[in-house]
């Protein structure tokens, strides 16, 4: 393996100077210039990128880490990739699949330096165990938390949530049923407790969250439209936990024969493509600047900026799922 001391002696220079070529730090003639990037090309040299990142202390690389890569997390990030790339940095996804030791992997990089900061969307381990490696790089998550060591991006869906259930109300539901998504997320506990204040307020019984907790694959979708079915007495409404889940159900009472909404309303969240393709009733919430945001903040603190984040509001999206 060529090194830059035989880049030197063919190009007949200092070591120096080729350092400074490599690097594009500091002056070079033109022809010295050229001499030394065609000894690079004959020689087929390839610079340890590692090293210069050590001695530099940055990669211009920011880590995306995630349990997976659903619709919902895709969302946020593709609008951080591109604001990371116009910052002049690259970013590099690590899927989990909710495996601890695959996590702390990830945030490894980041205390040996070859990654620069971490989005967090969906964690697996203990924020006591994740908060040490805040001391070597910024790290934002979209989860909800106390600390000094770890920024966020966290919207409380309470306020979401209550708005969709309010809204189905003045439309005349009544019988809302309620898929929700990660049983320890604190946005679902959030949007649990939402639908239990909308019951107490007027007087309903509310459906047991349980059986309809961590409804996320498809299959699990498919599941719930056939427990509609076999219902006597129906919910007038269904509100998911995503565009995606919304989507599913739809297709599949469809199926079935239902009419939407004239049988059953239903809601979505995030206002995804999908939502607008299928003219799903939504909740927008700006997850497009979520992703944003997260990217804002670790580069403040990279490039000492000063950026104002975007101020996250819901916002109901009214389409045909819901219109009686």
């Amino acid at each position: 393996m060529p090194t830059i001391q035989d880049i030197a002696k063919l190009a007949g220079v200092s070591s120096a100077t080729v350092s400074r070529v490599i690097n594009s730090n500091g002056y070079v003639g033109e022809e010295t210039r050229t001499r030394v990037e065609q000894a690079i090309k004959e020689l087929n040299y390839t610079p340890n990128r590692n090293a210069q990142y050590l001695r530099r202390g940055t990669t211009k690389n920011l880590g995306i880490i995630s349990t997976q890569f659903n619709e919902t997390a895709v969302a946020r990030i593709n609008p951080f990739i591109e604001l990371a790339h116009d910052a002049g940095y690259t970013s590099t996804l690590f899927a989990t699949n909710g495996d601890k030791q695959r996590e702390l992997e990830a945030f490894d990089m980041l205390k040996s330096k070859q990654l620069d900061g971490i989005f967090l969307i969906y964690r697996v381990n203990e924020w006591e165990i994740l908060e040490e490696y805040a001391a070597y790089g910024p790290v934002v998550t979209l989860h909800s938390i106390d600390s000094k060591m770890i920024s966020s991006v966290f919207i409380d869906h309470y306020e979401g949530y209550k708005m969709t259930l309010d809204y189905l109300w003045s439309i005349g539901c009544s019988n809302i049923l309620n898929l929700y998504s990660s049983t320890n997320g604190l946005n679902t506990k959030r949007r649990i407790k939402a639908y239990e204040d909308f019951c107490h307020e007027h007087n309903l019984i509310p459906h047991a969250s349980e059986p309809f907790l961590n409804i996320i694959r498809t299959e699990q979708a498919e599941n719930v439209v056939k427990w509609f079915h076999k219902q006597e007495v129906k919910p007038d409404a269904i509100v998911a936990h995503s565009d995606t889940v919304a989507a599913i159900v739809v297709s599949k009472l469809k199926l079935l024969g239902y009419r939407i909404p004239e049988d059953v309303a239903i809601v979505g969240f995030d206002n995804l493509q999908i939502s607008d393709l299928m003219n799903i009733t939504t909740i927008d919430y700006a997850i497009v600047e979520q992703g944003k945001n997260a990217c804002r903040l670790l580069l403040n603190v990279l490039e000492k900026r000063h950026e104002p984040l975007f101020n996250l509001e819901f916002k109901l999206i009214e389409r045909e799922t819901t219109k009686k």
